[in-house]
């Protein structure tokens, strides 16, 4: 992009039209199709990747063995095999952080729509190869299709809730916004249901698993190739006429209402450059909304939602439970997860933003204490009754954390900062997703062993949740219904580091403009 050209990140459409479909909190078909369809290839396809590893570890683990024979000739122990296949594992979020490095350049030069249908393309060949290395045997294969398929989902994980919110609403841009948050806990529920061993998890049937990641995939593919560009983008790109057509299509508003709309996003590009990934920590006046929405997104994955879909099996099986009913209790979680992320579309909107994520926040960190409490509990008595108090703590913690930060951390970052500063925001959201998942799952054993498991569980999850619960309390504002400007002033009327050291003096003349 040119320098001095305008902006091609993410806003949220004004809601300068009064009409009683522009007001309507709910989305149209038009827009609620896209953030599904969208959805289904980032959220669900990443939830999905999360939890395959997990139910059918053995399979794979059975896989590597005999892929690695083949190539070198030699057999390894079984406790070599697990170190290798957790590294193995662990290739796709050094993909997915590759991958986020490339938001913003796919999402400016290729364009929303058409960055997506790309990352796609990649995604459907990376899943084919995953497929092939089952037929040949090949470890290597499946391990660099995996880096793949993990820089792919990165890439259309990030730009895919630019999208939707570029395409929305105000008025029902958080409920659309939770699409991206729904659609991965879904993915958590259907992998963990297609990897378990009495459905696709052995060893000559786990190429299942990713060949109905690659049907949906190639589905929603074809489908998106009808769904317009997202107005804003057009706008940046001088197309007014397409732009007005992209607005009717996702709001279903008459083409009288379109043209407050466009000169809305007009106001709203104009003269501004986006920034990049190292200017923004020097915007002083989007800098503290930045920070804000990473260390959202930073206390969502450090809570202990990683440990859940990575370990959750071993946990249930450490504290008693026999293999098939950790795999029920694996599955309950899972449904929990749905079932909270489901209600979390109606709280969002009643209770507001910020409310929610004081709740939820302070919840996990009490239930975090009752994990590590009965897993201590159960090295003293070794009684079954413990291991079912897990199961039931575990499903709570799924129950708040999708009705929370789950869906939340994806898109109240993109409501804190402005149009400029959207690309950056959500590049640096997924390389601290990703690097906060991959430090805690090279972290977790070593001070499991070290620690023991529920002093381990309580130093590495509850102190996250109390810090992420004070930075929301200080910090963050309430930012239902408001524009990024309108949420800075916000934010700038709050007690501390945001509210006296970034006002600048220019904030009375902003804030007679509204």
């Amino acid at each position: 992009m040119a320098r001095g050209s305008p902006s091609t990140t993410t806003q949220p459409l004004s809601q300068s039209s009064k009409s009683k479909k522009e007001q309507s909190k709910l989305p149209t078909w038009n827009l609620a199709k896209a953030a599904l369809l969208v959805s289904i290839g980032g959220g669900f396809n990443f939830g999905y990747q999360l939890l395959i590893t997990n139910p059918a570890q053995a399979a794979f683990i059975e896989f590597l063995n005999d892929s690695y024979a083949k190539t070198h000739g030699v057999y390894e122990s079984r406790e070599t095999l697990v170190f290798i296949w957790g590294v193995i594992v662990s290739t796709f979020f050094w993909g997915a952080t590759v991958g986020a490095l490339l938001i913003q350049t796919v999402a400016d030069r290729l364009g929303r729509r058409n960055g997506i249908i790309g990352s796609f393309l990649v995604q459907i060949i990376a899943v084919a190869l995953e497929i092939l290395s089952s037929f040949t045997n090949s470890y290597i294969l499946y391990s660099l299709a995996r880096i793949l398929l993990g820089a792919a989902i990165g890439v259309s994980i990030g730009i895919g809730p630019m999208f939707i919110i570029e395409c929305s609403p105000l008025a029902c841009r958080g409920m659309i916004s939770m699409a991206t948050g729904i659609l991965l806990q879904v993915g958590l529920v259907v992998g963990s249901i297609t990897a378990m061993p009495e459905i696709w998890g052995t060893v000559d049937s786990w190429w299942l698993i990713y060949g109905l990641e690659l049907l949906l995939t190639i589905s929603v593919t074809v489908l998106l190739l009808f769904l317009p560009e997202s107005p804003s983008y057009l706008l940046t790109q001088d197309k007014e006429q397409a732009a007005e057509e992209s607005i009717l299509f996702y709001h279903g508003v008459s083409e009288r209402e379109t043209e407050p709309l466009i000169e809305s996003l007009k106001k709203g590009t104009e003269g501004e450059k986006p920034l990049g990934l190292f200017e923004i920590f020097t915007d002083k006046k989007w800098l503290c909304g930045f920070l804000v929405g990473i260390a959202i997104m930073n206390g969502t994955m450090m809570c202990g939602v990683a440990a859940v879909n990575a370990f959750a099996f071993d946990i249930l099986l450490s504290v008693g439970l026999k293999a098939t009913h950790a795999s029920l209790g694996n599955l309950a979680i899972c449904i929990m997860a749905v079932i909270g992320v489901l209600a979390s579309g109606q709280l969002v909107e009643r209770m507001g933003r910020r409310p929610l994520l004081l709740l939820t926040f302070g919840g996990l960190g009490l239930v975090n204490v009752l994990i590590s409490g009965f897993m201590y509990m159960f090295q003293l008595n070794k009684e079954q009754w413990i291991g079912w108090c897990v199961v039931l703590s575990i499903c709570v913690f799924n129950l708040s954390f999708a009705i929370g930060p789950g869906p939340l951390c994806f898109f109240v970052p993109g409501e804190l900062v402005s149009q400029k500063a959207v690309a950056a925001t959500y590049t640096w959201l997924n390389i601290v997703m990703n690097g906060s998942r991959t430090l805690l799952l090279i972290i977790y054993f070593p001070i499991q062993n070290a620690l023991g498991g529920p002093l381990c569980y309580f130093i590495l999850f509850f102190p996250p949740c109390v810090v992420t619960f004070a930075i929301c309390y200080f910090y963050l504002p309430e930012t239902k219904g408001l524009t990024p400007e309108q949420a800075r002033h916000a934010m700038h009327r709050l007690r501390g580091f945001c509210g006296k050291g970034l006002k600048d003096e220019t904030d009375g003349k902003e804030m007679s403009s509204y």
